[in-house]
């Protein structure tokens, strides 16, 4: 998952301001300078300590330190709860293997999170490998849907659609030129028809420079 400690409270902010937010979120941009810096003033300088706060009784209190209210902070919390992806579950994933969504089953793995541990390094994947009975590569595809899927936004479909080119992982994703990782998932959509939303690149741009970017580097092929 996405370090939340490494997402300062300035960034965040920028990312309410220059993203996407559902109208009924809309609230959060009226004067968003000055209550963020009254928050910052509490001692909340990133988005993790915002998240742990907001996830406990500390709504309350902050809303209280800040005079903000506390309406303000459950929409709050709910984009600061959206900065982590959604884990992915496989029986969703368009055109799997039949045979690895039973496998997996056998083995009460239904998600991406539930699997990482099994993938995250060479040896872990040895043996999932050998406990499985999956081969290497069935192993190294799903190792890369783990990956992916680590990307905020990123379901099922988009997941597919990404290991389904060249920049199928968080490093090769986060190394690309916007345009080239435009044209191959655009190709890829032409090609495999699995996801059928569109793409931009002012998107793509976006997300690989504030998201993609921000994802850590944890897994080992």
């Amino acid at each position: 998952m996405p370090d939340l400690s490494k997402i300062s409270l300035n960034d965040f902010k920028r990312e309410l301001i220059n993203g996407r937010l559902l109208p009924s979120r809309k609230p959060l941009l009226e004067d968003i300078d000055r209550k963020f810096s009254k928050i910052e003033k509490v001692g909340v300088n990133n988005a993790e300590k915002l998240k742990k706060i907001l996830n406990s009784a500390g709504l309350k209190k902050i809303a209280k330190e800040t005079n903000i209210s506390e309406g303000y902070f459950k929409l709050l919390k709910r984009e600061v709860n959206n900065l982590l992806p959604t884990p992915v579950k496989f029986s969703d994933i368009p055109s799997i293997s039949q045979k690895i969504v039973k496998k997996l089953d056998s083995l009460n793995i239904i998600d991406t999170e539930v699997l990482f541990p099994y993938v995250a390094d060479v040896g872990s994947r040895k043996k999932f490998i050998k406990a499985s009975g999956l081969s290497e590569e069935e192993a190294r595809w799903l190792t890369k849907i783990v990956d992916v899927s680590r990307i905020k936004w990123v379901g099922p479909k988009l997941a597919r659609l990404i290991v389904d080119t060249k920049y199928d992982s968080v490093k090769k994703l986060a190394k690309a030129n916007p345009v080239d990782v435009l044209n191959a998932l655009n190709d890829a959509k032409k090609k495999y028809r699995a996801y059928d939303g569109p793409l931009g690149i002012n998107d793509i741009d976006s997300w690989i420079r504030q998201v993609v970017s921000n994802t850590p580097l944890i897994i080992e092929y």
